[in-house]
């Protein structure tokens, strides 16, 4: 196949052109005016485009073999001992993201044109949403981390802004601040750990971090704390619990940007664990941290999720769960199963921000009627059938759950994931209705795992193979998340039921506050910003406004001639 293409050279230079396009887009200056509006936004909207078709180019080069990684320049840092280059990674893993995150700005972009229609800031939006897009398209290909460090820095400074759209919400402004603690943060974790690689490797290139770490005997301390640096830059970057509330507080900005954040930048955190996953299977204390923060932050925006009222805040608590999924993923070691995971939700995310304003008319159309809650029998029932489904799929592809401890944390996560279909299906009163939702979720199961299979054989060569999976440790997390998601389904099915209403009570109370963990993030933020939130509000005396309320009703009321 590498003979086929005579430009080995083309894939990398088509993948360049992504984020150039958008950048160059971004650079004119905007007039609030409706031609300076028009053009900003087309100009925006084609860029996008543009850079849709040629990341489809870039998948075709590659596939007819043009697949030689693009290396720019080298700029000298002085006093560290490398170089940082200009390199573009020419992988499966980089097209599969290129694609993806091509065709969400393409949606986003589109779907702003009538979202902010007749706003006087729109060409500014525009500006500024190309300027996110192109930074985290510079993320998603960069070669090396030290590029990869620089795009995300200048991404989370551009989606600031972007988040600060409307200078007149206190809320919005105040959440963007809270963000940036958390995002400077693990910026300043990134670089530190982008000089220890430098360093211990000699090289900032993901393939040079991966041959040193797979043919190395006993990794260096200094490249032990990079990886634990890049874990906690994950954490803080996916908005684990209990950093989490500044991705539920940012739903004020435009849905556009929402839709950006949580189907897009929000991931960033994951991506630079599969770049960087031959240096954390090194480590696998960091690892198994990362996949225990991740499953507790399931747990808990699971059923914070639940008790939400405002669709934004639910996609935000499904977001934040859907992360720490991945992370659970990362930390067992499922890289693949972590990368279909990124691309089945990302796409999923997007439709559900954009598609949110009509969520009130779907609603508008179920007919009126509490949900039934299942009983234990039923839940059981369907839990077991869901571990039989997936155990029994495994076997088909010739595995031995027993034997593998990577199999056996698969068959439990997708047991869990299949068994919610069965509890739903078997609450309908008809046996066909329920031998199809038996049929559909066998289905799904083989499904998942089929896609599982055909993302290690694609992505074996892009991502880490797992460590040694038999330590106790790793079979203690993969106990504890067994435990965890029947704990979970359970309390979302039939426990609902059988908890005290005292309990239930008290339980929603805290869930839906999400148990009060961001409140030392308010007051941390408050000390830095105060009321410094972009624009000066007058104080309200609600007694005195009240008092007034009543007089103006009276002299309605006697103007009128007395209450009818």
């Amino acid at each position: 196949m590498n003979g086929i293409f005579p430009v080995p050279w083309l894939t990398g230079t088509w993948l360049l052109v992504m984020p150039t396009g958008l950048l160059l887009a971004a650079l004119p200056r905007a007039q609030a005016t409706r031609h300076s509006a028009l053009s900003a936004r087309n100009r925006v909207r084609w860029a996008a485009i543009i850079a849709l078709v040629a990341a489809l180019a870039a998948d075709l080069s590659f596939f007819l073999g043009a697949r030689a990684s693009l290396d720019l320049a080298e700029l000298p840092i002085p006093g560290l001992g490398f170089n940082l280059p200009f390199s573009i990674a020419v992988n499966g893993l980089t097209l599969a993201l290129a694609t993806l995150v091509t065709f969400v700005i393409v949606m986003i972009a589109q779907y702003s044109v009538q979202y902010l229609d007749g706003d006087p800031q729109q060409a500014r939006f525009a500006r500024l949403l190309a300027f996110t897009a192109g930074f985290f398209l510079l993320v998603v290909i960069a070669g090396n981390i030290g590029l990869f460090t620089l795009g995300i820095i200048a991404t989370g400074f551009s989606l600031h802004r972007l988040l600060k759209f409307y200078g007149d919400r206190p809320k919005a402004i105040m959440a963007a601040h809270k963000k940036s603690i958390f995002s400077r943060t693990a910026d300043l974790f990134l670089v530190l750990a982008t000089v220890l690689i430098g360093q211990g490797v000699g090289s900032l290139q993901f393939d040079a971090i991966r041959q040193f770490a797979e043919r190395t005997n006993g990794l260096p301390v200094s490249l032990q704390l990079a990886a634990w640096l890049i874990v906690g830059a994950v954490i803080l970057k996916s908005a684990h619990f209990p950093f989490q509330g500044w991705l539920i507080q940012v739903m004020e900005a435009p849905t556009p940007v929402s839709a950006l954040m949580h189907a897009g930048v929000v991931y960033s955190g994951a991506i630079i664990a599969l770049r960087t996953s031959p240096l954390l299977v090194r480590v696998p204390d960091a690892l198994l941290f990362l996949g225990a923060v991740g499953l507790l932050t399931v747990v808990i925006a699971s059923l914070v999720m639940t008790t939400q009222t405002a669709i934004k805040s639910m996609l935000a608590w499904s977001t934040t769960a859907q992360l720490g999924f991945m992370s659970l993923e990362l930390g067992l070691g499922l890289f693949p199963l972590a990368l279909l995971h990124l691309i089945g939700h990302s796409l999923y995310k997007a439709h559900a921000f954009l598609s949110s304003g009509s969520v009130t008319d779907q609603l508008r159309q179920v007919p009126p009627g509490g949900k039934k809650i299942p009983s234990l029998g039923s839940w059981m029932a369907a839990v077991t059938l869901g571990v039989l489904i997936s155990g029994g799929s495994a076997w088909l592809f010739g595995e031995n759950p027993f034997r593998d401890p990577i199999w056996i944390a698969l068959v439990v996560i997708v047991a869990v994931a299949i068994s919610q279909i069965l509890v739903k299906g078997f609450q309908f009163e008809a046996l066909v209705d329920r031998i199809t939702a038996l049929g559909v979720a066998a289905s799904m199961g083989l499904l998942y795992l089929i896609l599982h299979t055909l993302f290690v054989w694609g992505f074996t060569r892009d991502v880490a193979s797992p460590a040694a999976s038999g330590s106790a440790a790793y079979l203690g997390l993969v106990m504890l998340t067994a435990v965890s998601f029947l704990i979970l389904s359970w309390l979302q099915g039939p426990g609902r039921a059988q908890l005290p209403q005292g309990l239930q009570l008290a339980l929603f109370t805290h869930l839906y506050n999400g148990l009060y963990v961001d409140y030392w993030v308010d007051q941390l933020s408050h000390r830095f910003w105060s009321e410094k939130v972009g624009v000066e509000l007058p104080r309200k005396n609600l007694a005195l406004e009240s008092m007034q309320s009543i007089a103006r009703n009276q002299e309605v009321i006697s103007n009128s001639g007395g209450a009818q």
